[in-house]
């Protein structure tokens, strides 16, 4: 079986596809694949040239080239969304028609099948564009293999708190008023916007901001800090949820969209919007050693779903079942 991975064009600000396509192609167990990436040709169609000459039995498009599917053979295609959050929340009018044709529409009917990363998204897909649910299969995100656990007895005096990403979905501001007056320090990954920064003086919060880390310098984060806070307004999927679990840290994440679904019994649960309850929340894994060590242990059962080798199997499946059609 070969299978090509058709990928966004490589970005140092952009890794979060590529990081997971790389964590799952590690673990297949096919016989062999190759990588293509978006603008490494001169045009688009000799992009789209230089793919068809690639010899494949699949071709996987990893996210966010569904316009990419007006040119491939549809029997052999797949297309991965992620989330329609950009659809949702940022586009408008004319824009936002087009959109939904190149990224949603023409890929729902020019591939094989379309997978998502979670139940919400695809709940989303059919609610929004009425698609079948049969054409779009879930298969979830995982973490990344060298995410190891790492257990940490005590919680430091002032309580680290971890913030991965800095979009205006990651609900920043209402974080950081949240834990105003707490003997905390939060640790956030990201640039920083001029409200943020605003905010974080406006209720004199001890921080630290970093960017621009690598993978293994992401992972060290996750060791140092004794929560991850991941209380965003909405999301596709939620990594940061199971690389917490995975390493060993209690999580604190939002009532909305996939997080519950990614989460379940591994987090404190909290209403996003609520500056009380992710506050309420945050105090109670501070102060019940209890609580906090059992969802560190419903973390370590949580993050099983989402192992590496698992997802890849899943993929391997919906490979082989193209190649057998």
């Amino acid at each position: 079986m070969k299978v090509l991975f058709v990928n966004r064009a490589k970005s140092p600000n952009r890794y979060s596809f590529e990081e997971l396509f790389s964590t799952i192609k590690k673990e297949l167990q096919i016989s062999t694949y190759k990588d293509f990436y978006d603008k490494s040709k001169p045009t688009f169609f000799k992009c789209i040239k230089a793919i068809k000459n690639i010899p494949a039995d699949v071709i996987h498009l990893t996210g966010g080239l569904g316009y990419y599917t007006l040119f491939l053979p549809s029997e052999k295609t797949i297309l991965t969304i992620h989330d329609t959050n950009h659809y949702e929340h940022d586009l408008k009018g004319l824009k936002k028609w087009i959109f939904s044709y190149l990224f949603y529409k023409i890929p729902y009917k020019k591939t094989y099948c379309l997978t998502t990363v979670s139940e919400n998204t695809k709940s989303r897909l059919i609610e929004l564009f009425g698609f079948k649910p049969s054409k779009i299969q879930v298969i979830p995100n995982c973490y990344p293999i060298d995410f190891k656990p790492s257990i940490k007895e005590n919680i430091s005096a002032t309580t680290k708190i971890l913030q991965i990403g800095t979009k205006s979905n990651k609900n920043i501001e209402r974080l950081l008023k949240a834990i105003e007056g707490l003997d905390v320090e939060l640790t956030i990954i990201g640039t920083l916007s001029n409200s943020i920064s605003k905010s974080i003086n406006q209720y004199n919060i001890k921080t630290i901001n970093k960017s621009n880390l690598t993978h293994k310098e992401v992972y060290q984060e996750y060791v140092n800090c004794d929560i991850v806070s991941f209380v965003s307004l909405y999301e596709g999927f939620g990594l940061p949820i199971i690389e917490a679990n995975a390493v060993g840290r209690a999580v604190i994440t939002s009532s909305t969209s996939s997080m519950p679904e990614i989460a379940k019994t591994a987090a404190h649960i909290v209403d996003p919007y609520n500056i009380n309850d992710i506050r309420n929340g945050i105090k109670q894994l501070i102060s019940n050693d209890n609580y906090r060590n059992s969802l560190i242990q419903n973390g370590f059962e949580n993050c099983k779903n989402y192992h590496p080798k698992h997802i890849a199997s899943l993929y391997e499946q919906l490979y082989q079942k193209i190649v057998n059609k």
